[in-house]
């Protein structure tokens, strides 16, 4: 008992090296539940080799986090930093174990750039209770502990050999199990992504690095030579519709059982249904779809700085207008005009500090009016953001019930989760057959057109993962998949000598967001030195 109220006093010396060492421990055996997990679903434990090699892991996940409080968290650092990523391992080992979530550096970007609207969306009593118990609690137990002083000499001398010791151990232990390490960790890369906090202190690194890079790069102005082709003169109006977390997968009209899109089967529209996004992430999938750059060698730093599909249609002439409902355009409309919360508010489809996206056609009339030349309009959704979807739709399309009114949809059935995510489809539906109904009203002058993509899809629960952002490689066709839908007007057909049945044809053809920018820039007859016809869906389908 007297150690007890001598540690609770505030009066328990511990050496630094015993406070990193529990510090190190207490993170593998609390905050690792994902990893863990994961290892333990693709491991024999009948064999003694495999408890070699769960040590093995063990120790290397130590030598890790162990080395680096011991380089890093000297002196007065060592309670702060500890403090800091104690705290950091418990929010990101929530998300990983709830959601299937992996920190990496894209992972990283979407943390940067969302707002306090969207990171509010994500914070439920669930996360606050968890983080108090396994980060806050941890925190103030070491604040309540006196580090014993010892002079600079020892103190290195000290932490040297520690880390010859432990980084000996688990190279060791890692050679007696090579063929084991190698052969799972080869075969199931996507286990190593679990290990917190070393993989999302390697992202913090790799994202810093990046942004360093970021500060010498300068600004590319490739579309210098971007001109219009037109040969007509009825005013072409392109509004393109830019989704949220849409998967395909949910949409009727690629036939999903359920009557997730009874308005848009009543118009003449086209679904391509084998569409892949740029990315899992908006962060990356938004800007490489109106990059130039693919999705092989799309960098997020490099599109940055350099135009993109906007800037060359209006260096071309044409009106560009971005309209948001979305937190931000993660840079793409930094150099047209764009319309916010404030000037599309409206009582009927707003509150305080959210909007359904019908608000997106809210006085568009008065923007088309004063259009003396063509333009390209770009509605970015809330669509279906996760993981409160039922936020994301007013209450007369709540059709599917019950709904999970909860931003913790791992803790909702999977019923639930499903039935909310398929009344934001459901909604979407509703407001893209909107916009045709408001194109198709427009005076015989104006030749319009609708495309409507998403920037990624969504998990709903398959083999425990929610919501997105997995890496490419390791992330399902739920996330990686994206709904693609055409809607042309007579006369936009008619100007554009446009075969109809040709592009019909391609509705099952691979695509992705690979060819958006060189459709659009085609389909609006904007002539540039990188636009590539064979990427344009639209190009084989006009009569020349």
């Amino acid at each position: 008992m007297s150690v007890i109220r001598k540690f609770l006093s505030g009066k328990y010396q511990l050496n630094a090296m015993t406070v990193i060492v529990l510090s190190a421990v207490y993170m593998i055996i609390f905050d690792n539940n994902a990893f863990w997990s994961s290892l333990f679903s693709v491991i024999d434990l009948s064999s003694f080799g495999m408890y070699v090699f769960l040590f093995a892991c063990f120790s290397v996940i130590f030598s890790v986090i162990f080395t680096f409080f011991t380089v890093f968290a000297a002196g007065v650092l060592l309670k702060p930093l500890i403090a800091l990523v104690l705290v950091v391992a418990s929010i990101t080992a929530y998300y990983m174990d709830g959601y299937g979530t992996v920190f990496d550096d894209v992972m990283v970007l979407n943390i940067v750039e969302t707002t306090f609207r969207e990171s509010a969306g994500l914070i439920e009593p669930s996360i606050l209770f968890h983080v108090f118990i396994f980060g806050v609690i941890p925190v103030l137990l070491l604040l309540r502990i006196d580090i014993r002083q010892q002079t600079p000499v020892k103190a290195l001398s000290e932490r040297a050999i520690a880390v010859f010791i432990v980084i000996s151990v688990a190279s060791l232990s890692v050679y007696v199990t090579y063929k084991d390490f190698t052969f799972i960790f080869r075969e199931n890369r996507e286990i190593s992504f679990f290990i917190n906090p070393v993989y999302p202190l390697r992202a913090v690194y790799r994202f810093s690095a990046e942004q360093i890079r970021k500060r010498n790069a300068h600004f590319d102005h490739i579309f210098k030579d971007a001109h219009s082709i037109k040969s007509y003169n009825k005013k072409n109006i392109l509004i393109l519709v830019v989704g949220e977390t849409a998967r395909p997968q949910n949409f009727h009209i690629n036939h999903y059982p359920r009557d997730t899109t009874p308005e848009l089967e009543l118009h003449d529209v086209i679904s391509f249904r084998n569409v892949s996004a740029c990315g899992t992430a908006t962060a990356i999938s938004l800007p490489c779809m109106f990059s130039d750059l693919s999705k092989d060698n799309f960098s997020h730093n490099t599109a940055k700085s350099r135009e993109n599909l906007l800037d060359a249609l209006n260096i071309a002439g044409l009106h560009v207008l971005w309209r948001e409902n979305n937190p931000d355009c993660k840079g793409i409309c930094n150099r047209i005009e764009v319309q916010g919360f404030d000037d599309l508010y409206s009582d009927e489809f707003c509150d305080d500090q959210h909007c359904f996206d019908e608000v997106l056609l809210n006085g568009l009339d008065d923007y088309i009016e004063k259009l003396d030349n063509d333009a390209v309009i770009v509605l970015h959704t809330q669509g279906s953001h996760g993981p409160a979807y039922y936020r994301d739709y007013p209450e007369n399309y709540k059709k599917f019930l019950p709904e999970c009114r909860t931003a913790d949809v791992q803790n909702c059935t999977d019923a639930e989760v499903i039935n909310t995510y398929d009344n934001t489809i459901l909604y979407t539906d509703h407001v893209i057959s909107k916009v045709i109904d408001y194109l198709r009203q427009l005076p015989d002058s104006y030749s319009p057109a609708m495309i409507y993509v998403s920037d990624h899809g969504e998990s709903l629960g398959e083999n425990g993962v929610y919501l997105h952002g997995l890496p490419y490689f390791m992330a399902p066709e739920y996330q990686t998949k994206v709904p693609m839908i055409l809607w042309l007007s007579d006369n936009i057909t008619a100007a554009k000598l446009i075969d109809k049945s040709c592009i019909a044809d391609k509705v099952e053809q691979a695509l992705s967001h690979d060819n958006f920018l060189h459709s659009i820039l085609g389909f609006m007859d904007v002539s540039a030195e990188l636009y590539d016809d064979e990427l344009d869906i639209f190009s084989s389908c006009r009569s020349k």
